[in-house]
């Protein structure tokens, strides 16, 4: 297999497109299951072409098609294509939370059609709460060979999937994996567009934390505002569409209170239906206005987070009007990181300015950069910058981006790029493609320890009379929210809820388990 060039400069040997089938077959032997499972390799009867490329390509885009709806689910799409033909005959992404995998919805699509059809899959099919419904249906169409672009990045998900398509007698071609009958330069970009369609998901397994984007609209010489603080508008239309457009694809907004009291701003998506992002206020001491834009929660839910024992009576006047206030010891943006983290968010949008933007970045909770450029010039040493002070005194200690990208919009240029904090789409999949190798372990090391993982998943263990934190994740692996439509079991007693069977539930023999119909009816009972 051929190495694709143009990445060893910052990831040497670390995905399977960059290394040799030899060098995979020799990596330590103290590798877990996972990595053993892509040691034993599905059967696959040819090489990826560059239709398969294209195909991995167009599932990943039909996949982001309803970013943000989905989750927390991943971003996950199915093409199925007849192979003599080369014609689609049945695609479909997940139209919604806790909806009907991809898969399904494309076989009953594609009807009889489906029957000896190449399916074309951006993520390895998985469903987080262990439903085998997407893997059944596409077995029980006839579907001849299935192609995916990323195993899955939840541990308890990967390779999970591939290995029963195998099973059942599929051919199976993962790319990175499966030999090139194409330019490798157009299977890195396959794979970079498959990675992109879930950078989210891959953060959060990875560094335990959810993708937190720093956004920020300057002038040509690096300006946010006037120095009297007048911003509107730094950029263009087009580029504030955009930034709604991100607004939407996130779980959270999160701006300072310095930008609650100069600008009042909405944090809306400025758009009829879909997905509305939590907008969340740090501010230690809650000095800020009784009347604000953000204290509308009608418009969209509002979280403010402050320091504990912060101005009491005001807490009790954002609660009247529906504002959620969630008190920390320390309110830092590492806590604030982790807390989104157990609330089971993806993605948060950091639309704060340079004084919050500072700490968040010294932090490493900041992982990419959004930065829109307007052909403008405000000048004066007063007038702010998107970032505060970092303590450099050298051009040495610069933070420098990653994978950066300028696209114009409007007048205006993005630039996008990822922080050290995250390394890169590319970094982030070797380490959970190959954990055991010494830069993966380290990072993971870094942001939490196995044994943390371990602790994490016997808290959520049913036992013990524990009490259940309900604006944490579900999940043990923190990625769902409490939102299920299968059946969960449930300890009767006190930690567990009634033994009512009444609103959904049945009694299981002798267990002192009690099945619900879904976590709803859990909550409603």
């Amino acid at each position: 297999m051929q190495a694709l060039p143009g990445r060893a400069h910052f990831w040497p040997n670390a995905h399977p497109l960059h290394r040799t089938r030899q060098q995979t077959h020799q990596h330590s032997p103290g590798r877990t299951q996972a990595t053993q499972l892509r040691s034993n390799r599905a059967r696959v009867t040819a090489p990826l072409s560059g239709d398969d490329l294209d195909g991995l390509v167009q599932a990943s885009q039909l996949a982001q098609s309803l970013q943000g709806v989905t989750a927390p689910h991943p971003n996950a799409a199915c093409i199925l294509v007849n192979p003599s033909s080369s014609t689609v005959v049945g695609s479909a992404c997940q139209r919604a939370q806790g909806t009907t995998p991809s898969e399904v919805l494309a076989v009953q699509q594609a009807r009889a059609a489906a029957k000896g059809s190449t399916a074309y899959l951006n993520l390895e099919s998985g469903d987080c709460h262990g439903d085998e419904s997407a893997v059944a249906a596409l077995v029980a169409a006839g579907v001849s060979r299935v192609v995916v672009g990323l195993r899955h990045p939840l541990r308890h998900l990967r390779n999970k999937a591939i290995a029963a398509y195998a099973a059942a007698g599929l051919d199976v071609a993962v790319l990175g994996e499966a030999p090139l009958a194409s330019d490798p330069a157009a299977a890195e970009a396959a794979l970079c567009s498959c990675l992109s369609a879930n950078e989210a998901l891959l953060h959060r397994a990875v560094l335990k934390q959810p993708l937190s984007i720093l956004k920020y609209a300057m002038t040509l010489d690096g300006k946010i505002a006037t120095a009297a603080g007048h911003s509107a508008w730094v950029s263009s239309a087009q580029s504030r569409a955009k930034v709604f457009e991100m607004r939407a694809a996130s779980d959270a907004v999160v701006v300072g209170g310095n930008t609650v009291r100069r600008d009042n701003p909405r944090l809306t998506t400025r758009r009829e239906g879909g997905h509305l992002s939590v907008r969340v206020v740090m501010s230690r001491t809650l000095d800020l206005p009784d009347k604000a834009n953000l204290w509308d929660t009608q418009a969209a839910p509002t979280i403010v987070m402050t320091q504990r024992g912060a101005r009491q009576s005001f807490q009790a006047h954002l609660r009247d009007r529906g504002v959620e206030v969630v008190e920390f010891d320390f309110l830092t943006p590492d806590n604030v990181t982790q807390y989104c983290y157990e609330r089971g968010f993806l993605q948060v949008f950091w639309e704060c300015g340079g004084t919050l933007a500072a700490p968040a970045i010294s932090s490493g909770v900041i992982h990419k950069v959004l930065a829109f450029v307007a052909p403008k010039i405000i000048g004066g040493t007063r007038a702010p910058t998107p970032v505060g002070e970092l303590g450099n005194v050298e051009m040495t200690q610069a933070v420098n981006l990653i994978d950066t990208s300028w696209q114009q919009i409007g007048p205006d240029l993005m630039m996008t790029g990822y922080l050290p904090s995250s390394g890169g789409l590319l970094t982030l999949e070797s380490k959970i493609s190959f954990p055991g190798s010494k830069s993966a372990a380290a990072a993971v090391a870094a942001a939490s320890s196995s044994s943390d993982d371990e602790q994490q998943q016997q808290r959520n263990r049913m036992g013990g009379g524990r009490v259940i934190s309900f604006y944490k994740a579900w999940d043990e692996w923190g990625a769902l929210s409490n939102f299920s439509p299968h059946p969960i079991d449930m300890p009767i007693g006190p930690a567990g809820g009634s033994s009512s069977s009444s609103s959904g539930g049945s009694s299981s023999s002798g267990g002192g388990m009690q099945q619900w119909a879904s976590v709803e009816h859990y909550y409603q009972a």
